[in-house]
């Protein structure tokens, strides 16, 4: 008898996890390329560079501020800005980050979202469809918005965008990777005098983040160091509350930023 062939369901994880490491492997030197940087300008021109490839041509990121701050303060909070000058001159002076849907949802922590995808994320009401349609007029047709968590509930926003964007599943994945270091990255040149609380982590906490890394699920992890699923999901919380960060991905770009993990 032949041999039996393996089921879709078998082999479909599998296939992702192998395209995840691909990916990951071909952001390392992005990675590198990032960390040298000495200015938030060539931390915008590495990840432009990279994004090239499925269309993006501007970028914009930072935290969202509380309403009812000034022009000035609300521009203070961006902390990567290769976006057209003059739609931020008309965008911020025009009062439009209160009413954007895209803001709205990073406000929601929502996952990563297309542009094009927001109208089945949340209502968007009249004006929002307005800012949206004047974006287009400077290029900014079709993006990809990545929102991040800190521990303390405030949101920051990564945005890439360009007249066509089309990013694959993995690119988009290994952005949100590249992103938010990014702007770990990012806050550091900004506030080059602050010092940041070391951060420790126990072997295993590093061994489970590592296969996290690699594109491992928690039964992945588990199975490949002989732990529970609940064990291994309870030290990434842990590293989570550690570094300070929401999410896994988040986790994983401070691990490498932070030199936790390699």
């Amino acid at each position: 008898m032949g041999k039996k062939k393996p089921s879709t369901a078998s082999t479909k994880p599998n296939r992702q996890v192998r395209s995840w490491r691909r990916s990951l492997a071909d952001t390392y030197g992005l990675l590198e390329e990032i960390r040298r940087s000495r200015k938030t300008a060539e931390i915008c021109a590495c990840l432009l560079s990279y994004g090239a490839r499925f269309g993006a041509t501007n970028l914009l990121a930072g935290a969202i501020p509380p309403p009812c701050l000034s022009r000035r303060e609300q521009l203070s909070h961006v902390v990567l800005d290769a976006w057209p000058e003059e739609w931020t001159k008309r965008y911020f002076s025009n009062g439009y980050l209160y009413r954007d849907p895209t803001i709205l949802l990073v406000r929601r922590a929502s996952g990563p979202f297309r542009w094009s995808d927001v109208s089945a994320q949340c209502k968007v009401c009249l004006s929002g469809r307005r800012i949206m349609q004047e974006a287009t007029e400077f290029g900014l047709s079709e993006g990809l918005t990545i929102a991040f968590s800190t521990i303390e509930r405030h949101q920051v926003g990564f945005s890439i965008a360009g007249e066509k964007l089309d990013p694959d599943p993995c690119e988009q994945l290994a952005l949100q990777l590249v992103g938010a270091y990014a702007l770990g990255c990012a806050y550091v040149l900004a506030e080059p005098q602050h010092h940041y609380k070391p951060v420790h982590l126990s072997p295993r906490q590093r061994d489970v983040l590592h296969w996290a890394s690699e594109g491992l699920t928690l039964d992945n992890i588990a199975e490949r160091l002989n732990i529970s699923s609940n064990t291994a999901d309870t030290h990434l919380r842990v590293v989570r509350e550690r570094l300070g960060v929401s999410s896994t991905i988040h986790a994983v770009a401070e691990a490498f930023r932070l030199g936790l993990i390699s």
